[in-house]
């Protein structure tokens, strides 16, 4: 980011927001920086998915592993079958069936996806979610917006914009304040890369009926 600027907090509406933080949140990410937002979870660090410098410096701010796969927010289901290759039956499903809403999908990469930001196996993790906010958000910068936690690896996650500012101060482009975030269960999260989908997390919404045959990783019964 700019040395020596400050970063810019901009308060938000989270349910009616207004145009002007909304664009200058899209016009930084689409510069290539990196801003926290509340996303429809927590808050959340976020970069465009196709800028391979912005997604690194998300897992540099965060002492994070870069080799860890990272989710990514669309403003739109549609948008899943541009970024993944061959959508099993199950995926499309899910996709026609949950979203917008609080399910994560792991599905195989299509060559649009730099392969530096691929997960592990070539994938892409995405999710359409459900809130105001966000998809508003989401629709200024037109595709997919990195969301990682706003938090350093193994801390808690920021629930406030506050939070965010005291861990990662003047490190980001802008934050976006629209009010805290708490106590929301996360995302549940399957990965559909395979014919087999597998069950990774149990979160805020029960796909088990579509899923069909699926291999429960999530040490539950």
């Amino acid at each position: 980011r700019r040395s020596g600027a400050l970063m810019d907090v901009l308060k938000v509406d989270p349910e009616h927001p207004e145009e002007a933080p909304l664009l200058a949140a899209a016009e930084a990410v689409m510069r290539g920086g990196v801003i926290a937002f509340p996303s429809d979870t927590l808050y959340g660090l976020g970069c465009s998915l196709f800028d391979v410098a912005a997604v690194e410096m998300v897992a540099r701010l965060k002492r994070r592993d870069p080799s860890l796969a990272v989710i990514s927010l669309i403003p739109d289901p549609g948008q899943a079958y541009g970024l993944a290759s061959d959508l099993t039956e199950v995926a499309q499903r899910l996709i026609a069936g949950c979203w917008p809403g609080p399910l994560s999908l792991i599905l195989r990469a299509a060559p649009i996806v730099p392969v530096r930001v691929r997960g592990a196996g070539s994938t892409v993790a995405l999710r359409c979610p459900r809130d105001t906010l966000c998809e508003k958000l989401l629709e200024r910068i037109g595709g997919p917006v990195v969301s990682s936690s706003a938090n350093l690896s193994g801390q808690p996650p920021a629930e406030t914009a506050e939070e965010v500012v005291r861990i990662f101060g003047n490190q980001l482009d802008l934050v976006l304040d629209g009010g805290p975030r708490r106590g929301r269960v996360p995302s549940t999260l399957v990965d559909v890369s395979d014919p087999r989908p597998r069950l990774l997390r149990r979160g805020a919404l029960d796909v088990t009926a579509l899923l069909g045959d699926f291999e429960d990783l999530t040490g539950e019964a």
